[in-house]
């Protein structure tokens, strides 16, 4: 007896594993919708998956298909096992063919990952900006800098650097780019720097500064597993952002920004952005990436100075910097992010003096914009150059400084 039970254990074994599963999921599943946090989980959950939506169980969401749709997409995912499979899927992918599990995320050469929406825009370049929309863009800025100085605010209008642009040399082996091939990649920029000038409104072109200062630094200002510039890229154009404000208002509210830095090869943070996004079982997150500290001691601060921030995700990181300028200030920043679902939300914090969290979620209702911008003394209007002139921070501030005058 015991020796036939021996030889069905393995029987047994997988009998009762997928009696959990089911047992798993029919609990899952019914708690879903009112008690979502009894749910059992994975230990380690995936990263950029969009969040589940409890099914609806109306008459209504049952005769249109809502009902059986939800039901079909939650289901598989709403068992334990399933980041485990996905896991140990990319994983393979990975480890045998160097390829991405994550549908936005492509790996280069050398392992530098991409947001596959950078490597498509840097490849497709090589049409000029039509020169109308470049003139309202241009008037658009120039107008918000105009408003700020007349408040005796400082203003510095930022364009963020892009991956794919700042190192194509990376880019994936057999990838067709014809703005490579046509030698015209950097050729995006100069109009709209031009339009700047021409019109006196500060700025810092990040992009162009990075490529400047690469030779001089022993690792890429783009870590290898992120989609972000790291510390020392966004600490060098926040040491450019305030001697620009200060060229333009006689003195930056946080003081002239310098800094110490030092190699680390432990990413963190937004040094891991895509890695994390891989959802791998042994992510290898040990590169290049950069600590940075304040040089010298603090300012001779009167007042907390505030910072009005509004742009997108590369935001992050200069917050994180600033957190160690002279003056630290308390910033409200306003910022476009890819959501779990894909599109695009408008979020705001408010960061405390020295923090580099994101600090206190506050409302997003466009019409206290103004009075964001009313209570700054310096404002930073950011865009990245993929999308320089197609993004909606520059029309929501430039409505937001009409309505406050």
């Amino acid at each position: 007896m015991a020796r036939r039970f021996l030889e069905r254990l393995p029987i047994f074994a997988c009998a009762g594993f997928v009696a959990f599963l089911f047992l798993a999921n029919l609990w899952n599943f019914a708690v879903e919708r009112d008690w979502p946090k009894l749910r059992i989980r994975s230990a380690q959950p995936l990263n950029g998956v969009a969040k589940i939506e409890p099914a609806p169980w109306t008459l209504k969401a049952f005769l249109a298909g809502e009902t059986q749709h939800a039901v079909s997409m939650n289901l598989g995912r709403l068992s334990p096992v399933f980041p485990i499979s996905v896991r140990a899927k990319n994983q393979l992918m990975y480890s045998l063919f160097r390829a991405s599990g994550a549908a936005n995320v492509v790996v280069g050469r050398q392992e530098q990952l991409f947001a596959a929406g950078y490597i498509d825009e840097f490849c497709a370049r090589g049409a000029a900006p039509e020169q109308a929309k470049l003139n309202a863009w241009a008037d658009g800025v120039s107008e918000i800098a105009s408003a700020a100085k007349a408040k005796g605010k400082g203003f510095v209008y930022v364009i963020s650097p892009s991956k794919a642009a700042h190192a194509p040399q990376y880019l994936p082996a057999g990838r067709t780019c014809p703005a490579l091939t046509r030698g015209v990649t950097q050729e995006k920029l100069p109009p709209f720097r031009a339009a700047l000038e021409l019109r006196q409104t500060p700025y810092v072109d990040g992009s162009h500064l990075l490529d400047e200062a690469q030779p001089n630094y022993p690792f890429d200002l783009f870590p290898r597993g992120g989609i972000h510039w790291n510390l020392l890229g966004a600490a060098l154009t926040m040491q450019e952002m305030t001697r620009v404000i200060a060229r333009n208002n006689g003195a930056s509210p946080i003081g002239e920004y310098a800094f110490d830095w030092r190699e680390d090869d432990a990413a963190k943070g937004t040094d891991r952005d895509l890695l994390d996004l891989l959802n791998l079982f042994w992510p290898d997150d040990h590169y290049p990436t950069a600590i940075v500290t304040r040089r010298g001691g603090e300012g001779a601060c009167v007042k907390t100075p505030r910072l009005l921030m509004v742009g997108d995700s590369f935001l992050r990181e200069l917050i994180v910097v600033a957190a160690q300028a002279p003056c630290p200030p308390q910033i409200d920043y306003w910022f476009y992010v890819r959501d779990d679902a894909g599109g695009i939300t408008l979020t705001r914090y408010h960061t405390a003096p020295g923090e580099i969290d994101n600090g206190e979620r506050m409302p997003t209702d466009l019409e206290l914009l103004p009075e964001s911008f009313a209570k700054a003394d310096a404002v930073v209007l950011e865009e990245n150059e993929a999308n320089i002139g197609n993004n909606r921070q520059v029309g929501n501030l430039l409505d937001a400084v009409r309505l406050s005058k």
